[in-house]
């Protein structure tokens, strides 16, 4: 009997509490999938609370050998009253709107600025070296943003 009341009370709370969570790959799911259906190439933003917040932009189309994809460069910002910190992707998704995958990159700073025949242009104003990934063939399994003659390598995930 003690058991059965133990596993009614961790169902119960478990159930109230995870009504309150809130589901932030999903909402940068719909958020950046709204960045491709609006073409929106200028800096976009989502308030989620007042210490969160969702910024993005679409950089456009590639075609590679591989097929046709989108690209949206995003960030999620938190912690926003004390000491901003930001999460930020490269996101990549299939023609069908699909997600593919994304490169997880440590500033801000790092996201690319532009995306022109099929070539990703970084502008890092920290760094000496201006970065460009060729996506001809497919997007790498790994890109390695150079800064000041130091590696900087981020695997695309899936």
């Amino acid at each position: 009997m003690r058991t059965i009341t133990i596993l009614t009370f961790i169902f119960f709370t478990n159930n109230i509490f995870s009504q309150n969570y809130f589901d932030y790959k999903k909402e940068r799911n719909l958020f950046n999938l709204n960045l491709i259906s609006k073409n929106q190439k200028i800096l976009s933003y989502k308030k989620i609370n007042d210490s969160e917040k969702l910024q993005g932009r679409y950089l456009g189309e590639v075609k590679t050998n591989q097929g046709t994809y989108y690209v949206v460069i995003s960030s999620f910002i938190f912690n926003l009253k004390n000491s901003p910190t930001s999460e930020n992707h490269i996101f990549i998704y299939t023609d069908k709107k699909q997600y593919f995958g994304y490169y997880y990159l440590s500033h801000i700073n790092e996201l690319p600025t532009t995306l022109k025949k099929c070539k990703l242009y970084f502008d890092n104003k920290n760094c000496k070296e201006k970065n460009i990934i060729s996506l001809d063939n497919g997007f790498p399994k790994a890109i390695n943003l150079k800064c000041n003659g130091e590696n900087n390598y981020y695997e695309l995930k899936k």
